[in-house]
């Protein structure tokens, strides 16, 4: 059915929070809103820890099938980072937390999804096609289709998927948590507010004091820039600038046909000045 090539991204998983419970236990621990979370629209989000750390990054969607049932789609070891944390308040909420084993999770590009889907309404940022279901979200060249059909045809590679769909992440200066950064960034340092995964007219998550005193308190926020070089750079090389001060450090990078993409995360001592890179 499908002709252009798919993203097999079997690194990412689901977590499925069900209940009705479910809402307002995400409401207290994600930095996203979860009033803005509807059956065509989902959100980004971070859960962070009590020093105003990201530790789990995900995309929140809610499963049409019920008012109260929701997904959070992100990196393996991220999604068991927020089961972990999430885990932790289960007994004051009527929900229950399982990981969807049973979900293949794809990356298409907008051109063969409407090809294969011509009811989509790009529009809406989730939508369910009945057997498989759309979650879209920033500027991102692809899109997440997920079915409980495992697609063999025009299927790329695991490795050759996940360059491409990072490629895609860095190039929309998305950064998502993985098991080597959790807890190790703010969420200033990785670009959040820019992206919209902190939303800071919501109430209380843990953390939110310090996420918030930072944004509104700091004379300079940190930054994200993306960046392209022919020179291979390792993640968590340090940056400096002409004078030798340090100004940033490479967050993550990947590999294309003419070079590497890069994004890397400016601190306070960056003033848009040159640096070699």
């Amino acid at each position: 059915m499908i002709g252009n090539a798919l993203l097999k991204l079997d690194y990412l998983s689901i977590l499925e929070i069900n209940g009705k419970g479910s809402s307002e236990l995400l409401q207290g621990q994600i930095t996203a809103d979860m009033n803005k979370v509807s059956n065509t629209n989902s959100v980004i989000g971070a859960i962070c820890d009590i020093k105003g750390r990201a530790v789990s990054s995900f995309v929140v969607c809610k499963e049409t099938s019920s008012d109260n049932n929701f997904l959070l789609i992100g990196n393996t070891a991220s999604i068991e980072v927020a089961r972990e944390v999430l885990n932790k308040y289960k007994p004051f909420y009527d929900t229950e937390l399982t990981f969807a084993s049973t979900t293949y999770v794809y990356g298409i590009d907008e051109e063969t999804l409407i090809e294969n889907f011509p009811d989509t309404e790009l529009s809406k940022s989730f939508q369910n096609y009945g057997d498989a279901f759309r979650v879209h979200y920033l500027d991102k060249k692809y899109h997440l289709l997920l079915t409980k059909k495992r697609l063999e045809e025009n299927v790329l590679k695991p490795e050759e998927s996940q360059v491409l769909w990072l490629i895609d992440d860095i190039n929309n200066l998305n950064m998502e948590i993985t098991q080597e950064i959790s807890g190790e960034f703010t969420p200033h340092e990785l670009g959040y507010p820019a992206t919209a995964r902190i939303d800071f007219e919501k109430g209380c998550y843990t953390g939110q004091e310090i996420v918030a005193r930072m944004h509104y308190r700091a004379k300079r926020l940190p930054t994200v820039l993306l960046k392209n070089s022919s020179h291979k750079y390792e993640i968590g090389t340090k940056i400096q600038s002409e004078d030798d001060k340090s100004i940033g450090i490479v967050l993550t990078r990947a590999q294309s046909s003419d070079g590497y993409s890069y994004l890397l995360s400016m601190n306070k001592n960056y003033e848009d000045q040159s640096f070699v890179f």
